[in-house]
């Protein structure tokens, strides 16, 4: 079952590929114009950021009560993200790998899915932080305009509520399932005329709201651990910012911190506020368009968004499938110690043998040996 879960995801990955197969040509010709060894070391700065998820997934694992090592997080959250990647699912798709990795590994379910939902709230908690400096950047330029409004909007509503959510759920638990439960019945209300059935079913609600509630009761008794995630969430997000200014320079026009803030910002409401998996198609031209309004020829705006988008996007979607790959069918533990009771077997086997034999007929008085005298024990024959 989970390698079929697994195979699934590898499928819906190339056929994410094969129907964006322009996309991919664009990013693969504007790496070929850039100067390689800025390309290399943008490279470099997307590893960088891979570790920095592992990283802070062990520590909202950690918050929940869940001990992890960071070696076997990276390629479980890089597998994790393929499906970020894949899916317009806002952050949360992740979930799923990390849920179903769990179970094999016999986690906590309960514990795996909340510490993947605070991954996602300290993810738009930090880009809350830095949010309201872009906007500001783009409103001193005369940038900001409606759509980009509009995307703020829808962005920080999702933010907001999940955030008040944790917070509730720190707090109380019947609170939680309260305020989930009305949720997903307004959402429902909602959605109906559209979707003509339920979007989730209030029994499911209920399930994961009680689920998460659980998850959050840890936190009550480590109050400490709360720093640490909300620092790698600003580390993510430097990071990123980091490989677009390097991506910038590798086509000779290294951007300033006000249009790197811009850019930055612009690029993450429309993945976020985007019908397009990750936005693809989205916010490589938003990145253009606003990138331009910040006195950058609209050409190398053009090249430095798909290079960047290249590296964050494509080089992500394709580390996703090795890791998947790795995840999904590495032999677990389990079947590695099962190896060791067999050499157990072999020698008893033997023991039992060269027991037998010493009970044979030639030494038919030595059916059984005294304990103290300290040979075998072991029965005739």
């Amino acid at each position: 079952m989970r390698k079929a879960f697994y195979t699934i995801i590898v499928t819906l990955a190339v056929y994410y590929v094969f129907t964006h197969q322009m996309e991919l040509r664009q990013v693969l010709d504007v790496f070929m114009q850039a100067d390689w060894r800025w390309m290399l070391a943008a490279v470099g700065g997307h590893v960088l950021w891979l570790v920095v998820i592992a990283a802070a997934f062990q520590s909202t694992y950690r918050l929940v009560g869940i001990r992890e090592n960071l070696t076997r997080l990276v390629p479980l959250t890089t597998a994790a993200n393929l499906i970020n990647v894949i899916a317009p699912s806002y952050g949360a798709g992740a979930m799923a790998v990390l849920i179903a990795d769990g179970r094999q590994r016999k986690k906590p379910a309960a514990k795996v899915s909340t510490a993947a939902i605070l991954y996602l709230v300290y993810d738009y908690l930090g880009f809350m932080i830095v949010l309201p400096f872009g906007l500001a950047i783009m409103f001193m330029n005369g940038i900001l305009d409606t759509v980009l409004i509009a995307a703020t909007i829808f962005s920080a509503t999702i933010g907001i509520t999940l955030i008040i959510l944790t917070i509730i759920g720190i707090q109380s638990d019947q609170k939680l399932g309260t305020a989930i439960v009305w949720l997903i019945k307004t959402l429902n209300k909602l959605l109906r005329p559209i979707l003509q059935r339920e979007l989730i079913e209030s029994d499911e609600a209920e399930s994961f709201a009680n689920d998460v509630a659980e998850g959050l009761q840890h936190i009550r008794h480590s109050p400490g651990n709360l720093l640490a995630p909300a620092l790698l969430a600003l580390a993510r997000k430097a990071t990123m910012m980091l490989i677009l200014w390097i991506c910038s320079i590798a086509f000779k026009h290294p951007f300033n911190f006000e249009t790197l803030l811009a850019g930055f910002t612009t690029s993450y409401l429309f993945t976020i506020a985007s019908i397009t998996p990750s936005g693809v198609g989205f916010v490589e031209g938003a990145m253009t368009v606003y990138i331009s309004e910040m006195n950058v020829p609209l050409a190398t705006a053009a090249v430095i968004s798909l290079a960047y988008r290249g590296i964050t996007l494509w080089l992500t979607l394709a580390y996703g499938l090795i890791a998947i790959r790795w995840v999904g069918y590495k032999p677990s533990k389990k079947k590695s110690q099962t190896a060791k009771p067999k050499v157990t077997t072999e020698q008893d086997s033997n023991t039992l043998r060269s027991a037998q034999a010493k009970a044979s007929p030639a030494n038919p008085t030595n059916t059984f040996t005294s304990v103290d005298d300290g040979a075998e024990g072991a029965p005739s024959s």
